[in-house]
């Protein structure tokens, strides 16, 4: 996968891997939104299948749900979904632990989109904070 992104905001080939709260940011059409659409047209975009779970979490949370195939449809036209496999499981398990015991608030959906990117070679785009330490992470 590596070498294949467009040229994109950076003006060097970027792949991105979209977590949730990306697409959030989207979803709700905030200002960063705008930065996170320009990202998906000019770059080669990805996003872990659990974030199709935590789509679906976060439309029932915000009363939403007749919204949630919407929202999905979004992610996959505008990303290619990546699956989990032992080597992601396993990385993610460890990676999990590690930040916890660092004490920072930390959940291991976090840690199977970092474990996804690191995996496949992607740069992890977010708005969470929690990620701001990672060298591979942009925070909106």
């Amino acid at each position: 996968m590596k070498g294949t992104g467009k040229t994109g905001w950076t003006g060097k080939a970027t792949e991105m891997i979209f977590d949730t709260s990306a697409w959030v940011e989207i979803f709700e059409g905030t200002e960063k939104s705008r930065y996170a659409a320009d990202v998906l047209r000019k770059n080669d975009c990805f996003t872990s299948i659990v974030t199709v779970a935590e789509t679906a979490e976060w439309c029932a949370k915000k009363g939403l749900r007749h919204k949630t195939s919407e929202y999905i449809e979004l992610i996959k036209t505008g990303s290619r979904l990546l699956g989990l496999d032992e080597s992601i499981s396993r990385m993610a398990g460890e990676l999990n632990r590690e930040r916890k015991k660092a004490g920072i608030k930390w959940g291991m959906i976090d840690s199977i989109i970092v474990a996804t990117a690191q995996v496949y070679g992607l740069k992890v785009l977010t708005k969470d904070n929690a990620f701001r330490d990672l060298q591979d992470a942009e925070v909106l």
